[in-house]
């Protein structure tokens, strides 16, 4: 692999693989069809005015565009590309983005992953990818794990599962924290701070950390996702009933309520290990 091109490299994500295989010294065309914002990536890799000519002589494409617009770039990008070349798309919501990587012609390679890391991610240490086989799932992870240096690939059967797992792991997580942020926006955050514990700490940092995510991205989250949309329905349903204990202030019921949380989740992981692990991370970057 020599040539790499990147669609929606004016994105966060986009800017991000560009520089990381232009850093391994790989050939790097993008586009963007927000030229105006292109002018201002790397020097490192070229800019070109067009999809295709973008694609064209690509060893491997990839696609870094909203998740609303992924099934037909992979339509218009495929028409331009050469023989044997690699289409990769980074979604994470894969319902519709997976029919488009099946529809597309034999001649052209697919890649359905999903990296579970930000822009703000090292480019040399492992970071974690999610693969759903479109194909043959030996060859696909062989090419994850060819392209990706540093890459922990981990292959999820497939579509269905995928998004039903990222409606709890970013749909629901990402929800909860934007209204979560909205209450503490709300106060004197500084104040917040100065008087906050460990816990608060680190789901501040978490709450911000979100909100510097593209509105895309969060929409597709939130909004594109059908197990995220029930994941969420849940948990207001979840959070009325817990809320009305706490109203009628009656500590024996929600005690029972407490206790029952804790046991339910005492059966599938160890709490106990996850409170030291949190401190282990706390003092480990101190």
């Amino acid at each position: 692999m020599q040539q790499v091109a990147i669609v929606g490299a004016a994105g966060k994500m986009g800017t991000w693989f560009a520089s990381y295989f232009a850093q391994r010294g790989l050939e790097v065309s993008v586009y963007d069809t927000n030229q105006k914002k292109m002018l201002k990536t790397s020097s490192k890799v070229k800019v070109e005015e067009s999809l295709s000519k973008c694609v064209q002589d690509a060893d491997l494409v990839f696609i870094c565009v909203p998740v609303q617009k992924t099934p037909q770039v992979i339509k218009e990008c495929t028409k331009n590309m050469k023989d044997r070349a690699i289409i990769a798309e980074i979604s994470s919501v894969k319902n519709k983005t997976f029919a488009a990587l099946k529809k597309i012609p034999n001649n052209i390679r697919p890649l359905c992953i999903h990296p579970m890391f930000g822009p703000g991610a090292s480019k040399k240490v492992e970071n974690r990818m999610l693969l759903v086989p479109v194909r043959n799932e030996k060859i696909e992870v062989k090419i994850a794990n060819e392209i990706f240096e540093n890459a922990n690939v981990i292959v999820l059967p497939n579509a269905k599962q995928h998004d039903k797992s990222i409606g709890i792991v970013l749909g629901l997580t990402y929800f909860a924290n934007i209204v979560f942020a909205r209450v503490m926006s709300s106060g004197n955050i500084s104040m917040l701070k100065q008087v906050s514990g460990t816990t608060f700490g680190l789901q501040s940092l978490i709450v911000e950390s979100i909100l510097t995510e593209e509105p895309d991205l969060v929409i597709a989250l939130i909004g594109e996702n059908i197990y995220a949309k029930k994941y969420i329905n849940q948990y207001l349903k979840e959070a009325a009933a817990l809320a009305r204990l706490a109203v009628a202030n009656d500590s024996n019921d929600l005690r029972a309520e407490l206790q029952k949380i804790r046991l339910n989740m005492q059966k599938k992981q160890d709490i106990q290990q996850s409170y030291n692990r949190m401190y282990e991370m706390i003092d480990k970057h101190k």
